[in-house]
């Protein structure tokens, strides 16, 4: 074997010596990892472990506190008094309009001359509406129709109902007029002069106390007359 063969073949065994000892060298850092990683991975378990030990109690407490929270009665909630007011107002819209419907109703018959549905109307609307708005007045017409159809005592007592029990009525004045009117008719001069004077008194300025006036003045007259013959 020449030199230059020894030498090569030398350098060869070298390099293959230097080869298998990094080999080892990485075979060494390879184990040494896997070393490490299967600690990491051990620690990881062991950790995860002791997790799900403590999270039980409170995802078992969440649970109660939820289940809790569901089964709790809760009390309904009240309507605020707002809407309630408004509902009573709507009500009272209502009721009002179907008052004054009928009551228009019966004005119109009486204007009509339909005087027996007249009556019967404004009776039907005191029964329903016996505190409304247009009860003085359905009581005024109702004795106006009254008047129409010779019922005489039953129209007295319309017309007395508004001057005993509505003062301030824009018909009071009238029914104090016609129930001194009524009371002449019956020849109750006395009791006409009541009324009469009653009217002046409550009502001063009207136009219908001057009517009163004019009322005594020929009640006067006639009485003097009579004691004359």
């Amino acid at each position: 074997m020449s030199k230059a063969q020894e030498i090569a073949e030398s350098t060869v065994q070298i390099e293959h010596i230097k080869l298998n000892k990094q080999l080892k060298d990485l075979e060494t850092v390879n184990r040494t990892q896997q070393a490490q990683i299967d600690a990491l991975t051990a620690r990881i378990e062991k950790l995860h472990r002791k997790r799900k030990v403590v999270s039980k109690p409170e995802v078992k407490e969440s649970v109660a506190v939820t289940a809790q929270h569901r089964t709790t009665p809760v009390k309904a909630p009240e309507l605020p008094p707002i809407q309630v007011k408004r509902a009573a107002v709507v009500d009272r819209a209502a009721h009002a309009e179907a008052e004054k419907n009928a009551y228009t109703a019966a004005y119109l018959a009486l204007k009509s001359g339909r005087f027996d549905e007249a009556s019967k109307g404004f009776n039907e609307q005191l029964d329903a509406y016996p505190q409304g708005e247009y009860a003085d007045q359905a009581w005024y017409w109702l004795g106006e129709a009254r008047l129409a159809q010779q019922a005489l005592e039953n129209a007295h007592n319309a017309f007395k109902y508004v001057a005993d029990h509505y003062p301030e009525s824009v018909k009071h004045a009238s029914a104090l007029l016609k129930l001194g009117q009524l009371s002449e008719m019956e020849g109750k001069n006395g009791v006409a002069v009541e009324y009469y004077n009653r009217l002046i008194k409550e009502h001063p300025e009207s136009s219908l106390a001057e009517q009163a006036r004019e009322a005594l003045v020929d009640l006067q007259l006639g009485s003097s007359v009579e004691n004359q013959q």
